[in-house]
């Protein structure tokens, strides 16, 4: 499995696999206003390039999309094909994004379904579930994230990530 980071040109493919994605996994937290506006937002080119987004790939196929917005302050997509979830790519990926991007803290609106996920990652929910424009959410926050961070001391100059998380 790779790692990377997308260039624009493949923008497109992270976006329908995030569509699919959200069809399948949380059909429970939207409706067809809910559905409308998700593609509203994946489909605008202003937003989107305000984006920052890595992709992990099975080969040559892309399996999985993180993107980050206000240099990594928030998770704007992250999405997972089905049948590659319960393999840790969601955690590379978290872990690519905070390596790229350090911050202090992260939030994201969480599916009900990735609620779980994103408790693995260490993120709280900070209110009650949410609904807008056919959608429902939990926001959701993740402080500390550099104290996942540590020394290696082989090499004193560089700093390696948890394995724990």
């Amino acid at each position: 499995m790779e790692i990377r980071q997308l260039p624009a040109n493949e923008y497109d493919k992270a976006l329908d696999l995030s569509l699919d994605v959200f069809i399948e996994c949380g059909r429970k937290d939207f409706d067809e206003e809910g559905l409308e506006t998700f593609k509203n937002f994946i489909y605008n080119k202003q937003l989107v390039n305000e984006l920052t987004f890595y992709g992990a790939f099975d080969g040559e196929s892309l399996i999985g999309v993180i993107a980050t917005k206000n240099e990594g302050k928030h998770i704007s997509l992250f999405f997972i094909k089905p049948s590659y979830h319960g393999r840790g790519i969601g955690k590379q990926l978290f872990k690519t994004a905070i390596l790229n991007q350090p911050v202090s803290e992260m939030t994201v609106n969480s599916s009900s379904y990735a609620i779980p996920i994103y408790r693995k990652l260490g993120f709280e929910p900070v209110c009650e579930e949410q609904v807008m424009h056919g959608m429902k959410y939990t926001p959701m926050k993740r402080t500390n994230i550099m104290n996942i961070f540590y020394h290696n001391k082989n090499h004193p100059n560089k700093l390696e990530i948890n394995h724990y998380i």
